[in-house]
């Protein structure tokens, strides 16, 4: 299997490789690595054997335009900033878990009962619209699994694969709650305060 091969594969399955130039430049390699993380290889972004055999075994998926999330998740993207809802919308399309938005916009009422609770650290939650278009910041998604939620970590890191890369296509800076010291968070995904101030 050449590159070029690897690139129209990758492309078909919804693994953006960026161009389809033959040539395994930084998105080729992106696109590779976020096919592993899905499949569960070993991530190191080369298509060696073992991501060879899973390209070449691996279905299709019904294109990117025709991937459509839950009526939940539209629900909850009301009132989220157009710019993480194009993430969320591109990441539907290459995650390889599927998922629901559980939480888009909500109250200062909610986030205070949610700190009281321990399920939140602060009241400055970037799910409290704001901003020139008071909108929110922040989804929060839950993996799915045969259809029932699921709460596995491994999940959360695909899923944080998916939205990464989604980011990265649409140019988007995104920030991810797993990747926390202090409190990680793994449903949640929210823009950066410094690009996007409230």
């Amino acid at each position: 299997m050449t590159t070029l091969e690897i690139q129209r594969r990758l492309q078909a399955l919804g693994f953006d490789p960026g161009p389809l130039d033959g040539r395994s430049g930084p998105r080729t390699e992106s696109a590779i690595r976020l096919f592993q993380t899905a499949r569960g290889l070993s991530v190191d972004g080369v298509a060696g054997p073992n991501t060879r055999a899973a390209l070449e075994a691996a279905d299709a998926p019904a294109s990117a335009s025709k991937v459509r999330l839950d009526a939940r998740s539209e629900r909850n993207l009301a009132g989220v900033h157009p710019d993480l809802v194009r993430v969320v919308h591109r990441a539907a399309a290459i995650a390889g878990v599927a998922f629901t938005v559980t939480e888009g916009a909500r109250t200062l009422a909610r986030q205070k009962r949610l700190v009281a609770s321990g399920a939140s650290q602060t009241l400055r939650s970037r799910h409290i619209p704001g901003g020139g278009l008071n909108l929110a910041h922040a989804v929060d998604l839950a993996a799915k699994v045969g259809g029932a939620i699921r709460w596995d970590w491994p999940l959360y890191e695909r899923l944080a694969a998916a939205m990464k890369q989604a980011a990265q296509d649409e140019d988007v800076p995104l920030e991810w709650g797993g990747d926390w010291s202090s409190f990680k968070d793994g449903p949640h995904f929210q823009l950066p305060w410094a690009r996007y101030p409230a």
